[in-house]
């Protein structure tokens, strides 16, 4: 038997929202507490770090949800060939900031397009102005991800 996660306390699926989570899987998921989904699938160790480090109390996150199924796709290209990037995590600050987090360890040609196009795909959105203010970052150490999200907090 699957794992069932569910977004809590959304019906109608508008542009930028979670509201249509509600799938089974057999991967392995952790319960949320500071999400509004109920649990997220965690695909290896960096990512689980970084839902450690989501759930603590903070001042600067509001909420976060793992892009797993998934809800933002970044087009890029690499070598001539179109692709879609998928972020590992959104992120709500208090701030009403939306930050796209990535964790990465090593990192080749084909993550530096990734990244090149959500950095664009931010600037975009936020020269269109209507999701709000967003930003990127990746996070090369989950262990410094409070420090960062307070830096970009702090913008």
């Amino acid at each position: 038997m699957g794992n069932v996660l569910r977004c809590a306390k959304m019906k109608v699926k508008a542009t930028g929202t979670t509201a249509d989570v509600d799938f089974t899987t057999k991967r392995n998921v952790h319960s949320t507490q500071r999400s509004h989904i109920n649990a997220i699938v965690l695909d290896s160790s960096w990512e689980q770090t970084a839902a450690f480090y989501l759930e603590q109390p903070t001042d600067h996150v509001s909420c976060y949800a793992r892009n797993d199924r998934p809800y933002l796709l970044i087009p890029y290209e690499y070598e001539g060939v179109q692709h879609h990037y998928e972020p590992d995590y959104l992120v709500r600050l208090r701030n009403r900031k939306t930050l796209i987090l990535e964790t990465k360890g090593e990192e080749d040609d084909r993550d530096r397009a990734k990244y090149q196009a959500a950095r664009r795909w931010v600037t975009a959105v936020n020269n269109w102005r209507r999701l709000g203010a967003w930003d990127f970052v990746v996070c090369r150490d989950p262990a410094i991800i409070p420090r960062q999200i307070a830096q970009i907090s702090a913008r």
